[in-house]
């Protein structure tokens, strides 16, 4: 078994510790559009997404309600597992895809919590759909209700410019949003990579994979539904976690990249009015990484030679 194929099976068997409840006991109905992972720690999926909210006897806290249509099927999904109101919703970042429709639950007296850079952006790019936040803060905010805690890590840019890494405890799993999501570490979707932030992309990784062994951090949670391979020759959606060695994984990605481009800058192949040339280029560190496309590898890259051309 290759390095990627083990990678995934771990992936599936904690999922499957996870859910088949070796621990405390899965609630014996959920709504088919939710995923328990631990005592009180859940994930709503809609479309392709994934937003995490725990449970406690003492209210709900959610994470990114993304649109009005799915934040009302979030809201009758918790009303399916308990009777406590949400008390908090948290954005993970400022993209309108994960933040809108958070009236569904202020309207029910939920108080909304970003990070200061996300309200700052809201401001200067309004969006009638998005809830501006009740509360900001700056690098960290610890939300507390019983017994559970949903701790808020800002870590630099990363992915836009004000992603919050979400860590629940005392479950001990951690959430990336869109930047760290399981079974595999992958090409970016987009290989034009808008959101990506170079300049505090490698020291992000740092201080989450520190963060992580610090608090330890059991698991990574998905913010994404992808399709993958089942090992048969068929296709099934990916699962809710994945080990937390996913982070140095995904690290390793963006590492490669980073000295790709370098070697290239230093043999006198890209500039600020080309894109590298993959000739130049040992293409093998790439092949293992999940969506490998080769021609995406230029476009990709071309993000990375603006930052060291123009410091963007």
């Amino acid at each position: 078994m290759n390095a990627s194929s083990t990678r995934h099976a771990l992936a599936g068997l904690l999922a499957a510790w996870l859910l088949a409840g070796c621990g405390p006991s899965a609630p014996p109905t959920l709504p088919a559009n939710t995923e328990w992972v631990a005592d009180g720690v859940y994930l709503f999926q809609s479309g392709g997404h994934r937003s995490l909210f725990l449970v406690t006897d003492a209210g709900v806290i959610v994470t990114d309600p993304l649109n009005a249509e799915a934040a009302a099927d979030y809201r009758d999904a918790i009303a399916a597992i308990t009777d406590q109101p949400v008390k908090f919703v948290v954005y993970s970042h400022y993209h309108w895809d994960r933040v809108s429709g958070a009236e569904v639950f202020t309207a029910q007296g939920a108080k909304v919590i970003a990070q200061a850079r996300c309200a700052e952006r809201f401001r200067d790019n309004p969006n009638p759909a998005v809830v501006m936040p009740d509360i900001t803060f700056d690098d960290r905010y610890e939300i507390s209700l019983g017994g559970k805690t949903l701790d808020l890590y800002y870590l630099g840019p990363s992915h836009g410019d004000c992603l919050t890494v979400f860590l629940a405890r005392p479950a001990g799993l951690m959430q990336i949003v869109a930047l760290v999501e399981p079974p595999r570490a992958a090409f970016p979707a987009n290989p034009n990579v808008p959101y990506v932030r170079p300049h505090n992309l490698r020291q992000f990784f740092t201080a989450v994979e520190a963060l992580a062994e610090r608090e330890g951090v059991t698991a990574i949670l998905a913010s994404r539904v992808k399709l993958v391979d089942d090992g048969a020759g068929g296709r099934q959606p990916s699962p809710p976690t994945a080990p937390i060695s996913l982070i140095a994984d995904q690290a390793r990605f963006w590492n490669v990249i980073y000295a790709a481009v370098e070697t290239a800058r230093a043999e006198g192949h890209v500039g600020i009015d080309s894109f590298v040339k993959l000739k130049t280029i040992d293409l093998a560190p790439f092949e293992p990484f999940d969506g490998y496309r080769k021609e995406d590898l230029p476009i990709i890259m071309r993000r990375f030679v603006g930052f060291y051309d123009m410091g963007r």
